[in-house]
């Protein structure tokens, strides 16, 4: 996938809206901690997060001392995290960027991708080009952690074109609540699963949004990081750093240079 082609998925997802994805993921806190613990074990204060978002993850590193760095392709979240983050003056940096394609000439102590962000690589030549930048940026003492959802045949293999309740959030400017409800269209030879979001105002009225996401498997990501070079240094299956079983919903991966 070019990077051309990239921008043109971006541009018809719901990443456009960085005030209305801040307002849905407000019960997005369970992981805060998780990442301050993983740089307080870090080996330096400098830390690179890939697909940084509106600052969310950034804001926890800056408030334990680190030195910042994000990645975001999306022009509205950098604004949004610029301005979370302005406070932190020279130790918060956001780089408008590309997750397959950036040369920072530098290395960084913890590098980072939260949230699931690493499954919008909807194919392995955008991860393998994700992960080969990951690793010149690396040093000897370097960890990296990769932070996503196990795929859940439930959840992917739905009667077609049934609703199902995702969330609600309020509206910070309006007031309003609003409901969210997905469909997906998932296709398990390119493990593509296509979802649908109806926002669903106070008056019945509604808004569609579509976006894509990639599922890796476990013995996918094992393979795609051995193969680009990682020594698989833990796998947790919670944030309590619990050792990954087959009861496990997330994929916690810390890694490190051979």
């Amino acid at each position: 996938m070019s990077a051309d082609s990239h921008f043109s998925e971006y541009e018809n997802t719901i990443y456009q809206d960085a005030k209305r994805y801040d307002d849905e993921h407000w019960w997005k806190k369970d992981d805060l901690e998780f990442w301050r613990e993983m740089y307080r074990s870090s080996p330096g204060p400098e830390v690179l997060e890939l697909a940084a978002g509106t600052g969310r993850i950034g804001l926890s590193f800056l408030s334990e001392g680190a030195v910042y760095t994000g990645i975001e392709i999306s022009p509205a979240f950098c604004r949004q995290a610029r301005r979370k983050l302005s406070k932190f003056k020279d130790r918060a940096k956001i780089i408008q960027g590309d997750i397959r394609d950036f040369q920072l000439n530098k290395t960084f102590d913890l590098i980072c991708i939260g949230f699931n962000s690493f499954l919008h690589l909807l194919a392995d030549e955008d991860a393998r080009a994700c992960l080969d930048c990951v690793r010149g940026h690396m040093h000897a003492a370097s960890r990296f952690v990769i932070d996503i959802f196990i795929p859940n045949p439930l959840f992917l293999y739905r009667p077609e074109g049934m609703r199902y309740p995702t969330m609600e959030y309020r509206d910070s400017k309006t007031g309003e609540l609003i409901q969210v409800e997905e469909i997906n269209d998932y296709d398990p030879d390119t493990g593509i699963n296509k979802i649908r979001w109806f926002y669903i105002s106070e008056d019945g009225s509604e808004e569609v949004f579509d976006f894509t996401m990639r599922m890796f498997w476990p013995d996918t990501m094992n393979r795609l990081l051995i193969d680009a070079g990682f020594t698989i240094e833990s796998v947790w299956g919670d944030y309590e750093k619990t050792p990954f079983d087959e009861d496990s919903h997330l994929h916690l991966y810390v890694c490190r240079l051979p």
